[in-house]
């Protein structure tokens, strides 16, 4: 069988990620590159031994070598180029989150399952090994009943009132939400196999107007800080606090899962160590290990011990599961171990829940598909 041939639009941080990740995919191999004029796509496809370079998007996606569309181009462009790509009966792995709103991620959807193209989504942190092994875990029956979820994603970016960047232009009626909540919220209902149903959400802008570097003024009406409640569909309580004014928090993400028999807490920064909390003995810090893990985890555990499985391998399992789900024609059934296109519609309800909390300060149903 032939390789898989892919082209990676957008050429920013995450777009050479990619290429770095699906390299490392058996079965599949980047053909293209794709970016704007300032970003010098020939420079960048001579630096990366990638052979095509392309300044339009839409020329790319006519390539008629390419197989899968990566795309990694800002929020507001990723409805256009996922629909062009799936009209052109292309795959398309997609950066989140899907889409502007929960009702255009959900045209999308189903535009991709009714055109029959494998659609992924990067929420690449479920594929975390202490992630699968947490799920595992709990679908097993190990744990016990799950009793709460909590847990963070704290980051710095936007803490002081000096920090403006043009990534708070266009995010959407949110921006820490979209950006980092939704990759929590992600996580977390990978582990407990439950979407969220209902949100309590309060959101605050703590600084809104910002300066540039020239001194130049910026209104920001999107939130700094989310405090999120939340229910599971299995009725499990939890909560989040989402982030971009946590100074001295560089990608705090974490996810904790407090159950009757123990507890168990992953930190992103930690990533290839679980936290178990027992009763009688306190903590203990459990080493990805395929000797002693869940059958389901040992497929994502790819060094030995104390060899640290970090940010890249994730993104590395995320494309492996989706490219192999390709090549053995399995893409078209309804549960994958990636994060598909429903998850983007789930996310983005869940962004648009929040946001209608925040304004009638109550309860809020999450849209479900």
């Amino acid at each position: 069988m032939r390789k898989l041939h892919a082209g990676v639009i957008g050429l920013g941080f995450i777009g050479p990620q990619h290429i770095d990740g699906i390299r490392r995919v058996p079965g599949a191999d980047v053909l293209a590159v794709c970016g704007r004029e300032e970003d010098n796509p020939a420079a960048v496809a001579e630096r990366f031994d990638v052979p095509r370079a392309y300044r339009d998007w839409r020329e790319m996606i006519a390539d008629p070598d390419i197989d899968v569309v990566h795309n990694c181009t800002p929020n507001a462009l990723h409805d256009e180029i996922n629909r062009a790509a799936i009209l052109a009966g292309k795959h398309v792995y997609c950066e989140k989150p899907l889409s502007d709103s929960a009702a255009q991620a959900r045209d999308i959807w189903r535009l991709a399952v009714a055109r029959g193209v494998a659609h992924g989504l990067n929420h690449q942190y479920r594929l975390n090994a202490p992630v699968q092994e947490m799920r595992a875990r709990l679908q097993n029956g190990l744990a016990g009943r799950p009793l709460f979820v909590w847990g963070r994603y704290l980051q710095e970016s936007a803490a002081r009132a000096s920090d403006w960047s043009h990534r708070m232009e266009n995010t959407g009626i949110a921006r820490t939400i979209n950006d980092i909540g939704i990759h929590w919220t992600d996580t977390a209902c990978c582990v407990l196999g439950h979407p969220i149903v209902s949100v309590m959400a309060e959101l605050t802008t703590h600084h809104p107007v910002r300066t540039d570097a020239q001194g130049g003024t910026h209104a920001v009406d999107t939130e700094d800080t989310a405090m999120i409640l939340v229910r599971f569909a299995d009725g499990t309580p939890g909560s989040l606090i989402a982030s971009k004014a946590a100074n001295g928090h560089k990608n705090d993400l974490r996810v904790a899962v407090a159950c009757e028999t123990y507890g168990m807490e992953w930190s992103q920064e930690d990533p290839d160590r679980l936290t178990v909390g027992l009763k009688e003995t306190g903590f203990e810090t459990v080493y990805m290990n395929p000797r002693t893990c869940q059958p389901e985890t040992r497929a994502y555990i790819t060094t030995p011990m104390g060899h640290v499985m970090g940010w890249p391998d994730a993104l590395r399992n995320a494309l492996a599961r989706y490219y192999a789900s390709i090549a053995e024609d399995t893409y078209r059934a309804p549960i994958q171990p990636y994060a598909t296109f429903e998850d983007g519609f789930r996310g983005m309800a869940f962004v648009e829940a929040c946001v209608r909390s925040a304004k009638t300060r109550a309860w809020t149903e999450v849209e479900q598909p």
